[in-house]
């Protein structure tokens, strides 16, 4: 932890670090979900990480990551409610985020690559809004490609376009 961090509470005087253990040990067990906190970290810019693992690791993730965005949001949601708003705050499972994001970004310059090659457009699976803008960062800079984003809600999609 750097030398010039404040150690921030909530409106209540809890350490933020405090109140975030309190409060996914609760919402966890009554979730009947077996993970606990393994560690949480605070990196140079101020976020801090929550890293969980345990036996329903698979179910605190979800399909897609959909659970631990859940409990991600009900997280922020109690920190900003605590005018605690100014730090991010993210929730992960045995990394599977930063796995996700690998993939994505693995997946996106294969498929931008085959575009350069065939010169077909080719569509990715649905995304949520970070995953795609993921995507759309990855490929900004890569010559003779474009992105764009295409349909609605949940079944919103990158497309990788030849320029």
């Amino acid at each position: 932890m750097p030398l010039f961090w404040k150690k921030e509470t909530m409106t209540d005087g809890t350490d933020i670090e405090i109140w975030v253990e309190e409060f996914l040990t609760r919402l966890l067990e009554l979730a009947g979900l077996d993970v606990y906190i393994e560690e949480i970290s605070i990196d140079d810019e101020e976020n801090l990480t929550v890293q969980l693992a345990g036996p329903d690791s698979a179910r605190a993730i979800g399909r897609d990551g959909q659970v631990l965005d859940a409990i991600q949001q009900l997280v922020v949601a109690g920190a900003v409610h605590g005018k605690i708003s100014r730090r991010r705050i993210v929730v992960d499972v045995e990394k599977y985020r930063e796995r996700r994001e690998k993939k994505i970004l693995d997946d996106a310059k294969y498929y931008a690559e085959e575009v350069l090659e065939t010169g077909r457009a080719v569509d990715l699976p649905p995304m949520n809004p970070r995953e795609r803008r993921l995507v759309h960062m990855a490929l900004v800079d890569m010559q003779g490609v474009t992105t764009e984003s295409i349909g609605r809600d949940d079944d919103r999609y990158v497309r990788i376009l030849k320029q």
